[in-house]
């Protein structure tokens, strides 16, 4: 049995204002709401199943190896007295204990041993940056080896990574492949800063109005408001992700050839370029998730297996503020390695790294975005290419309080 810490809006339909119930493995019920003063919800379940509230995704790292743990206000859980069935009355003690120590004293007593990702979500954006892998430091960049990027074909012009926001001079490309996690491949400096504020933008002005499924209902929702989403604060606070191509199924993860839309042409170059580099030219994206993170979302660990093609790498880009990303192995007892991700960061996960659970447990607000740096760069571009027209006061307020995150897949 174990208990389930779930930090808010880790689950897509958490940013209802209604009451949410879920379901558990078969014997508990778990009402959640978004009311921000209840973070925390409970979940008992049978060790062997790892079942979350997360609308039935594996929950990676089990309690016994101390990654999960009950905090405090404690929502509605139904009947604590009776034990599930297949859960062994040692399992069902043990976990009580943990229980009610944590709900009387606090998490904190017990989160270094149960839970890892608690050090980086109570902890200041500084300390939670020096207890990870930082690759912009000394320290951090040893624990990389060198890793070669592959040249561009020949068909390729310049022209046609300035306009997705690369950087054409590919001297400025860096790769590096984590030593601990083969095929976890980091490549930075890619993006150009304006580059940056180009996919910030496209996430917030040009996605929201194509066919899409969001959190906030679909295109009938965010079509609605167009272009003008970054000016409804209400909106923009609620919106968690959007999904292209094959539809990501959040209860059954399975894809259907009868849930899917276009990927934007711009995001299919962008995957297939960086793919390209790192010796995968016959990538094919196929399905995308655009995750949109405020400085207190967490995601929780977990790992991405619903795709048919795992030979395929999976790409991320982080847009925005930095974060914290967790990456283990395919064994959830194995402890994950936390690196910070910045903006214009790209993770590549392939071979092992492709089906490793990992986890994103904290967003640190510590980059201050400014229009007029922005439109200083704007005018040394290329006359005869203009990537942006006009830098808008309100993505740049966006980027300071958000973090943005591309996650592009090939499904088959």
């Amino acid at each position: 049995m174990i208990i389930a810490k779930f930090y808010g809006n880790v689950c897509p339909n958490f940013v209802s204002t209604q009451s949410v119930v879920y379901k558990g493995h078969g014997h508990r019920t778990v009402t959640r709401t978004d009311d921000s003063s209840k973070e925390t919800a409970l979940l008992l379940f049978n060790d062997n199943k790892y079942k979350t509230v997360d609308s039935g995704r594996a929950c990676p790292w089990r309690a016994v190896d101390c990654r999960a743990l009950i905090g405090r206000n404690l929502l509605n859980v139904g009947n604590l007295n009776q034990m599930p069935a297949g859960v062994s009355w040692g399992q069902y003690a043990k976990t009580m204990t943990i229980f009610f120590l944590s709900s009387i004293l606090g998490s904190s007593l017990v989160s270094a041993y149960y839970r890892p990702l608690d050090q980086f979500k109570s902890s200041s954006g500084t300390d939670a940056i020096q207890k990870a892998i930082d690759p912009s430091t000394e320290s951090g960049s040893a624990c990389f080896k060198p890793f070669q990027l592959i040249p561009l074909p020949d068909g390729l012009a310049a022209n046609h990574l300035a306009e997705v926001g690369l950087h054409a001079d590919l001297g400025f490309w860096k790769a590096a492949e984590l030593s601990s996690k083969p095929g976890l491949i980091l490549i930075r400096n890619a993006f150009t800063s304006l580059g940056q504020y180009f996919w910030v933008q496209t996430c917030m002005k040009s996605f929201p109005t194509l066919p899409h499924r969001s959190n906030l209902g679909g295109a009938s929702v965010l079509g609605k408001v167009g272009t003008e989403l970054v000016n409804n604060a209400e909106l923009c606070a609620k919106l968690r992700w959007i999904t292209f191509g094959y539809h990501h199924d959040w209860d059954s993860k399975v894809y259907s050839n009868q849930e899917r839309s276009l990927i934007p042409r711009e995001l299919v170059q962008l995957s297939r370029i960086i793919a390209g580099r790192v010796g995968y030219a016959d990538y094919e994206p196929e399905a995308t998730i655009i995750n949109y993170y405020n400085g207190k979302t967490t995601m929780s660990g977990h790992v991405d297996t619903s795709e048919r093609n795992l030979d395929a790498p999976l790409i991320s880009v982080s847009l925005g503020q930095t974060a914290i990303f967790l990456i283990g192995t395919s064994k959830p007892s194995d402890p994950p390695e936390a690196l910070v991700l910045r903006s214009g960061d790209i993770v590549v996960m392939s071979g092992p790294s492709r089906v490793a659970f990992h986890a994103l447990p904290r967003v640190i607000c510590n980059v201050r975005y400014s229009k007029r740096a922005f439109q200083e760069e704007q005018q040394q571009q290329d006359d005869t290419f203009e990537l942006v027209e006009e830098i808008d006061p309100l993505i740049v307020g966006y980027m300071n309080a958000h973090r943005i995150n591309l996650n592009i897949r090939q499904v088959d």
